[in-house]
């Protein structure tokens, strides 16, 4: 980390002396400056200057050199008294004598450039005996500086941050300087002995004690105390420390007699620093002058750092505990200290609140909380900061109407995205603001129209109101802001067209109306005015976007570096105008009607990430190798024939959902070997899946189902692939056996394998897959008992073994488990397979996911995803791009969902040879949605407790041995809507309830002694029994029986944002894969591992 800081204070003073520069220069001087200057190699002007370099404007010779740059001279005398060599990257060296003929110089700066590391001469310092200021920091010298017999003796700042100074001595440095006041030391090389030890034994040393700023960086003090660096420099004011290990115990301390001193020092800043021992606010506590604290990125230990005490500070100003890891609840005393001008504690993710009653006269002017669990509503006595310039509450959990920015007439920033604020924004008030700059309301549910005026306000730079509620037509007034650079209005309900004004919006460079409900037709040339555009969306409105046709007009559109996305705009043809564009990284055609050869040119425009994905084109160009697209969407198109070989070191690639059916060839995979999502899914690919797909070691997604791939699956999937988080070779002809050793670092978090030809045994080492959530191997040929031993995965959500060859009993022994098994357990199918024996109680008493809902669980999807990296413009919170799916029958029709629902619990044992009694316990899986027994050779009665069962949406009994009656109390199971009890022994009356009346005979034929409605058998006093009907009558349902498939959804889309489902007649969850992936990231599972 550079050290950016060069003494502001000592600094402020030489130019106030040297402010009237100019006057006669002398000859000598100038010659000199000349000569020195004539030494120096400077960088050609495209040279990659880390120091973000600046050109030194030529010094004409018949000037007078006081005017020229980097020069400041005395008013009267003439003398050179201030030398401004930083941030040239000049090379060579300092052998030359004639910097030291300037010897009237009291400040010389030679920071940030490359001086060939040459040591600094040893003779010639004793010359400037009026430097004041001297700045060498990451100059390239190095070796000791040359302070013995005098030389440098009046310096009162010196700055070596960055230097290799290799055997320096800081006892005789200070003892040299005795005038020294301020000390930088950042990122110093010193190879003699330890720094921290030299340090503590100079504290008291008296010249040291002189100090009144230091400056400290990438030091290990871990041997010396804060308290001891402090209290010993009695005349230190301000102290900054930089990734600096330290104790801030007191019981080090060189002399007992300071541990109960006060400081007067009065700023402080420790950031990213590591504290070993001790508590913070022991040190705090005796420095009762502090006007600044900064702990940025520091450990403090402890839920805050401030004592109470602090509250009657008068002095403290400043108080920034930035990513501190704080925790616990804010103290809300610290909002009434009156001095407090700005106050910022964001990043402290763990740390609650409430925003207090704010004070009349408070001094407030920056308030920022932002990324910490600060909730509540906003008080209306916020209005009162009348100081207010800046205020960040972003992505905390406030909620409650906005508040009303005309409140604060300083503010310049409000961020208040990320909450659940509600409410409309006043139509007018903005343009008495004068100094407001920054809008942020994103991703709150803020409704009504938005103000026309915000569009017009002249200093107003950047207005973010994406991802709420605003409704009504994109208005604007004709004195459009020129000052606008950002507009982004997404993920709303706007309507109408878009207006004319637009176009004057000549300052723009970002802007995104994707999203919405705008229509009418859209001449895409009103951006031509934008010369600084780098980022528009106008994808998901209902837009018909056209491009005028001619070469002539292509060059007077803005080149376009960041996104663009026209999604879903009513294309037919590829814009020609890309033509002329240079880079853009994100471009996004899909979900458009373009058909036909996707154009050779399109691949050399530079993109990096590229959708044509939901359109109609039929073939592509094989050989891809020439362009430098990273990731790679085509998916849910018509191309035909052969794989196209993607382009060299390929992120991502999707080309799920087309007609390609041939074999792979092999250079495609090592195309691929860098990739980290890949998926081929729903085409009719044939052959093996080659071995060299193991040199994909950085794959995170692999999605190849659906196709018809046959052989072994490659061991090294399971084997050794430390990276991969989903799997999913659905729908294949894979077969063989599993690989059994599976890697202990397995990342996989869904496994679909379902409907292939796999056999043997499971691998007890699954379990070494701790992050696995979902388990597919339906349809299958595996033989195997019962594997309980899954139930040590942690996150297991989904466990679907159906139609394979397991046996036995579940009846296993538990009492050996030392945790709760299948904890998280959402959907079990363990249906058409050979398991026999009873259902013991234990068994469901194991699934306490369906018997408890977490308090606040949401009633909506949650997914398990993965998630792409993030591009440079990419910030949308839509969808991921892959989710897994659950196959399910649902009320009697198989329908697929795309997610979970946190709430959707399902058990299906159907199709089995389990027998005797259904446990009553059965009834405490209160959350149960359906529950499939049919099948088996259950006996007894159903159990009653099954009415507990509320939330039960489907229950499938039939094809059992169950006697009895009906529990009437299942009357009053009101969310039940398809129920099957046929073909078993039942026998009285059924429950005449509104519910039990909505459901057809068919769900109780074959029990004979039944009576009442839906059957036409009237209830009699006396009847006599009658034999049940076997599964053998040739009465037969006409519906399926319940199933459950679960899986991992195919289609990965790399640039997309959303996975698709697999199936006929299953397109309608397509609207999701819509979003541009660059675009769409909010994952709820993300594990980068590189």
């Amino acid at each position: 980390m550079v050290c950016l800081h060069h003494f502001p204070s000592y600094l402020l003073l030489v130019i106030v002396i040297l402010a009237t520069s100019g006057g006669g220069c002398h000859q000598d001087q100038s010659a000199a400056l000349l000569r020195l200057r004539a030494s120096f190699r400077f960088p050609d002007t495209d040279s990659n200057c880390p120091f973000g370099i600046r050109t030194l404007l030529p010094w004409k010779v018949d000037t007078s050199c006081c005017t020229w740059d980097g020069v400041k001279c005395d008013g009267t005398s003439g003398h050179v008294t201030a030398l401004d060599l930083s941030s040239l990257c000049i090379s060579g060296n300092l052998s030359s004598s004639d910097i030291f003929e300037l010897t009237s110089l009291r400040s010389l700066s030679l920071a940030y450039n490359y001086f060939d590391a040459n040591p600094w001469p040893n003779r010639g310092f004793e010359q400037l005996t009026e430097l004041k200021y001297l700045d060498l920091s990451y100059s390239g010298l190095s070796g000791a500086l040359p302070v013995e017999n005098g030389q440098l003796s009046n310096l009162v700042a010196l700055n070596l941050s960055g230097l290799d100074l290799k055997n320096l001595s800081l006892h005789t440095l200070i003892d040299s300087l005795g005038n020294l006041k301020e000390l930088t030391m950042c990122w110093c090389t010193i190879t003699s002995g330890r720094f921290d030890t030299d340090l503590a034994n100079l504290l008291f040393h008296s010249k040291f004690a002189n100090l009144v700023t230091l400056y400290l960086s990438g030091f290990d003090l871990e041997n010396l105390s804060l308290h001891t660096l402090i209290y010993s420099l009695g005349n230190l004011q301000k102290l900054q420390l930089e990734e600096i290990i330290i104790s801030a115990s007191p019981t080090d301390l060189a002399h007992a007699s300071s541990t109960n001193a006060t400081s007067g020092l009065k700023e402080l800043t420790m950031r990213g620093c590591t504290i070993t021992s001790g508590r913070l606010d022991t040190v705090l506590t005796k420095l009762p002058f502090l006007s600044t604290l900064i702990l940025d990125s520091t450990n403090i230990g402890g839920p805050t750092p401030v004592p109470e005490h602090f509250a009657d500070f008068s002095s403290l100003a400043v108080l920034k505990l930035y990513s501190c890891g704080l925790t616990g609840t804010f103290p809300s005393w610290i909002f009434r200290i009156k001095s407090l001008i700005s106050l910022d504690v964001l990043g402290n993710e763990n740390l609650c609140g409430e925003l207090p009653e704010f004070i009349q006269d408070s001094a407030l002017q920056v308030l920022r909380f932002s990324g910490t669990k600060f909730s509540e509503k906003i008080l209306e006595s916020i209005g009162s900061l009348r100081n207010l310039t800046e205020l960040d509450l972003s992505n905390c959990l406030l909620y409650g109407p906005i508040p009303s920015f005309s409140q604060w007439p300083m503010i310049s920033s409000v961020d208040l995205s990320g909450n659940n604020l509600t409410g409309s924004l006043p139509s007018h008030g903005y343009l008495s603001l004068h100094n407001l700059t920054r809008i942020a309301l994103s991703n709150n549910s803020i409704s009504g129209a938005i103000p026309a005026s915000l569009f017009s306000h002249p200093s107003l730079e950047y207005l973010d109101l994406s991802q709420n509620n605003f409704t009504g037509n994109f208005l604007l007034y004709p004195n459009i802001s020129s000052s606008l650079t950002r507009i982004d209005v997404s993920f709303n309900k706007l309507e109408g067209p878009l207006p004319k004004l637009l176009s004057k919006f000549v300052g723009l460079e970002w802007l995104d109306l994707s999203s919405n409900n705008l229509t009418g037709t859209v001449d895409l040339s009103f951006i031509k005015n934008y010369k600084t555009l780098d980022y528009l969306s106008l994808s998901y409105n209902k837009l018909s976007v056209v491009v005028e046709d001619g070469n002539h007009s292509y060059a007077e559109y803005p080149i376009i570096w960041d996104h663009l996305g026209l999604a879903s705009c009513n294309l037919s043809y590829v814009p020609k105008f890309l033509m002329h564009q240079r880079s853009i990284s994100e471009l996004d055609l899909s979900s458009n009607n373009i058909g036909g050869h996707i154009p050779d040119w399109i691949w050399g425009i530079g993109s990096f990430a590229l959708n044509l994905s939901h359109n109609s084109f039929t073939s592509v160009n094989t050989n891809l190798s020439n362009t430098s697209i990273r990731a790679f969407d085509l998916h849910s198109n018509k191309i035909e024939g052969a794989l196209p070989l993607p382009p060299w070191r390929t992120d991502l690639v999707d080309y799920s959902n087309n007609h390609f059916n041939s074999s792979i060839m092999p250079e495609f995979w090592s195309r691929i070997s860098y990739a980290t999502s890949l998926s081929l899914a729903n085409n009719s690919l044939i052959g093996e899946v080659s071995h060299l797909i193991c040199s994909a070691t950085n794959i995170e997604v692999l999605d190849l189902s659906f196709n018809s791939f046959s052989g072994l699956i490659p061991p090294c999937l399971l084997k050794h692939n430390e990276g991969l988080e989903i799997l999913n070779l659905r729908g294949n002809n894979f077969h063989g056996p599993l690989p059994q050793d599976i890697i202990n670092e397995c990342a996989l978090q869904i496994i679909d394998l379902n409907g292939n030809k796999l056999e043997g045994k499971l691998p007890v080492s699954m379990i070494n897959c701790q992050m696995l959530q979902v388990l597919d191997l339906g349809n299958n040929m595996i033989v195997d008992t019962y594997p309980e031993w899954l139930g040590v995965l942690p996150l297991l959500k989904v466990l679907v073994l159906k139609s394979n060859g397991f046996h036995g009993p579940i009846d296993y022994e538990m009492n050996k488990q030392t945790h709760p098994f299948f904890p998280e357990l959402q959907v079990l199918d363990l249906s058409s397979n050979y398991f026999n024996g009873s259902i013991p109680t234990r068994f469901l008493k194991q699934f306490k996911a369906m018997m408890v809902i977490s308090p606040g669980a949401p009633s909506m999807y949650v997914e398990i995803i993965a998630t792409p990296p993030r591009g440079n413009g990419s910030r949308s919170p839509s969808s991921p791009y892959y989710r897994e799916s659950v196959t399910v029958s649902l009320k009697g029709q198989e329908t697929t969902l795309v997610q979970i629902l946190s709430v959707f619990m399902y058990i299906d044992l159907s199709n089995n040879s389990f027998m005797g009694v259904i446990p009553n316990a059965i009834g405490d899986l209160k959350f149960l949605k359906q529950l499939n027994l049919s099948r088996n050779s259950f006996t007894g009665e159903i159990p009653p407790r099954i009415a507990n069962m509320l939330q039960l949406e489907s229950l499938d009994l039939s094809y059992n041995q169950l006697s009895g009656k009906i529990p009437p109390a299942m009357a009053v199971m009101s969310f039940l809507e398809v129920l099957n009890l046929s073909y078993n022994h039942l026998s009285g009356m059924i429950p005449q309830s509104s519910q039990f009346l909505t459901f057809p005979n068919t769900s109780f034929l074959g029990n004979d002694r039944l009576c009442g409605k839906p059957l036409a058998r009237l209830c009699e006093t006396n009847h006599a029994p009658s034999a049940a009907a076997t599964p053998g009558s040739s009465k037969e349902l006409n519906w399926e029986f319940l199933s459950v498939e679960v899986g991992v959804v195919s289609g990965l889309a790399i640039v997309a944002a959303t996975m698709l489902l697999w199936g006929n007649g299953r397109g309608w969850v397509y609207w999701h894969v819509d979003k541009f992936w660059l675009q769409v990231l909010q994952p709820w599972i993300y594990r980068h591992r590189r």
